[in-house]
């Protein structure tokens, strides 16, 4: 009886591992939409301490950024970029 439930206790911990393994195996993918996408949103970091959120405007082909102060809760615009000018 003690054998069993050993033998059972430690099928079920592979068991568990396996499905923890699966769910975590998955990469992170763009999705991408044929059709009015015309903006890429990038999250990024800045230094260590700091996110930030990148958004690619397709048709004007300008870049704005915003990062996230902690302290405040807030996102705090960047000056933004024009694409064409960095990419000539």
């Amino acid at each position: 009886m003690r054998k069993a439930l050993i033998v059972a206790l430690v099928c079920l911990n592979v068991v568990l591992v396996a499905a923890l393994l699966a769910v975590n195996v998955r990469r992170a993918e763009a999705q991408h939409l044929r059709g009015g996408n015309d903006f890429i949103m990038i999250t990024g970091r800045i230094e260590s301490t700091f996110d930030a959120v990148y958004v690619i405007d397709l048709k004007t082909r300008r870049l704005a950024g915003w990062r996230w102060d902690r302290t405040a809760k807030r996102l705090i615009p960047y000056k933004g970029r024009t694409l064409t000018q960095d990419f000539r």
